[in-house]
């Protein structure tokens, strides 16, 4: 008997030991499984609110931020509603000081009055007025003045010596204003070059001597509103004036010599060879312009830290710029609400749901941009001066017109991946229609492919009212937003490798009525807007578990079964 007794304790004892280990194993794996379940992840994206998102738009685009400049005060203040945004939500700040925002030099050009353009005679008189954004449109970075020229038509305004192909051959353009057709010719040869773009066509003319480009839209595929097409970018020549025109200006221009703007372009198309000569016509310009190197722009950077002890090291970027292009001569506010109030006001969305219910592993950033429009300088200025260690930074995501357009576009590499099979994967589980292309470079992700950072950009393309006045709030679909802030949150809740700490957010509502002092601005005051904001409530729904118990209840019943057993195994031991 005693020797049975012996045995069911050391039976017992057996047992035990095997339920701790289990117990314990399956008290590790619980939260693991809750964590990582992709089904809770996209249980958690309910909680972003298109509404809100789109309320944001309409703020940013509105009158007091007056299209947002980079250097300008529109564009300081809304740096300052971003980072008032921020704080409210209770992000850490992520620029220099314990502040929000981090100071960089941007360029800035504007015309000072509206200029004015007409055909003059050789004495000097007006024979007829062109009207600005109808006829013609100056780039707000090109020369000011008061002169005349005579006007030679350079067919697409290409010089390309390798592809023996010169538009300028044969012809004078010294001291003239040169006409060039948008674009290159329809040949595979031009296809890898950039001699189709502005600033190329713009430097050769200036270096055969031309005193004003005007770059006219192509017959063959016309650009919608291209007259009126805003142009940021830094392209600063005294004494040279680079304009667009319509090709009914361009028509008006090449009535003497008996063709057409598309006649001649279908001639040079045919043939792949230059048809250029001057013409019996002679342009008047004046314009004022003012510019500096050294305005000053603001990004506005926060984050959430990561639960890791390596989270100083590794990190995820969510990326949007804040700036557009400020009042154009005409009085005329380009609000941007596409470009970009939209990517700003989804990654602002996605980081308030995140502030409220997620806890990551690795760091996340939330990062506005300024001086996109300007050549990518408030990205750049980043990445040479990173909060976080670039080496550490597991994709930078970048949101750009994200509310309006055909079809939702996603630019990355293909070399990325791990970045790709995460992208590849969210928007299969959420079953997003998506079209994928190689980088274009012509957004801040670019600023972070130089660097090597795995990279990817969403964008809906191509949108109709891109960078005119017509791009307003009304514009933006709501649908798209949300759209967008689901597959960037689900992408960016993979990369951090988060844990969902809330899953339904309760709504209360906060104001973005603060006061900060800048070194550009005396003491600012913010108009007050009311934002809904959502914080963790009490009556939360808790995580659940595979089985359906919340996984806090399984811990407290996981300690107490370990408690026993430790008693259990003290007792029968004492008693042997």
């Amino acid at each position: 008997m005693c020797s049975s007794l012996a045995l069911i304790r050391r039976n017992m004892r057996r047992l035990l030991v095997a339920a701790m280990l289990i117990l314990a194993t399956t008290s590790l794996t619980i939260p693991v499984l809750a964590a990582g379940a992709d089904s809770d992840y996209i249980k958690f994206l309910e909680n972003l609110d298109a509404d809100r998102a789109w309320n944001i738009v309409n703020d940013l685009a509105g009158d007091r931020f007056e299209g947002r400049r980079t250097g300008t005060p529109g564009a300081d203040l809304a740096s300052l509603y971003v980072a008032n945004y921020f704080s409210s939500i209770g992000l850490k700040p992520a620029g220099p000081d314990g502040t929000y925002r981090a100071s960089f030099k941007a360029p800035l050009c504007q015309l000072k009055r509206l200029p004015t353009l007409a055909l003059v005679d050789a004495n000097g008189n007006t024979l007829q007025t062109l009207v600005y954004k109808k006829d013609f449109y100056m780039r707000q970075c090109s020369g000011g003045g008061n002169y005349s020229g005579d006007v030679v038509f350079a067919g697409y305004g290409i010089t390309a010596k390798e592809l023996s192909y010169d538009d300028y051959a044969g012809i004078s353009v010294s001291g003239k204003f040169a006409i060039a057709i948008a674009g290159t010719p329809p040949s595979d040869k031009f296809s890898r070059t950039d001699y189709g773009t502005w600033y190329s066509k713009a430097d050769n003319a200036q270096s055969h001597g031309a005193v004003g480009l005007i770059i006219v839209d192509s017959p063959v595929s016309p650009t919608e509103n291209y007259i009126e097409l805003w142009s940021g970018g830094w392209w600063d020549q005294k004494g040279f004036t680079l304009l667009r025109g319509s090709i009914d200006m361009a028509d008006l221009l090449l009535k003497d010599q008996g063709v057409t703007l598309s006649s001649v372009q279908q001639e040079i198309n045919q043939d792949l060879k230059p048809e250029s000569f001057a013409l019996s016509k002679r342009l008047r310009i004046s314009a004022e312009a003012v510019s500096t190197e050294t305005a000053t722009g603001y990004n506005v950077l926060g984050y959430i830290p990561g639960s890791d002890p390596a989270a100083s090291k590794r990190v995820v970027v969510i990326g949007a710029h804040y700036d557009h292009g400020g009042i154009d001569v005409d009085g005329s506010i380009l609000r941007g609400a596409n470009d970009d109030a939209s990517g700003t006001a989804v990654m602002m969305e996605i980081a308030r749901v995140f502030a409220a219910g997620v806890r990551p592993k690795w760091s996340v950033v939330f990062a506005a941009w300024a001086g996109e429009e300007e050549g990518l300088v408030g990205s750049k200025a980043y990445v040479n001066h990173p909060y976080f260690p670039l080496g550490g930074t597991i994709a930078y995501l970048n949101l750009d017109m994200v509310g309006a357009g055909q079809g939702l576009l996603c630019e990355i590499s293909q070399a990325h991946a791990d970045l790709f099979a995460t992208m590849t994967e969210s928007r299969q589980e959420l079953n997003i229609s998506l079209n994928v292309e190689s980088p274009s470079g012509d957004s801040d992700h670019a600023s972070f492919e130089d660097r090597d950072v795995p990279n990817l950009m969403l964008i809906y393309w191509p949108d109709n009212v891109y960078h005119t006045s017509r791009d307003i709030p009304d514009h933006v679909s709501k649908e798209h937003l949300l759209e967008t802030a689901r597959l960037t949150a689900l992408m960016a809740l993979k990369l951090s490798q988060a844990a969902i700490t809330a899953m339904t957010l309760t709504t209360e509502v906060i104001t973005t009525t603060s006061t900060f002092q800048t070194t550009t601005l005396q003491t600012t005051t913010l108009q007050t807007t009311t934002i809904p904001q959502t914080r963790t409530s009490t009556t939360t729904s808790p995580i659940s578990t595979p089985g359906g118990l919340p996984t806090e209840i399984i811990g407290i019943i996981v300690v107490l079964i370990l408690v026993g057993a430790v008693v259990v195994v003290y007792f029968l031991r004492r008693n042997e």
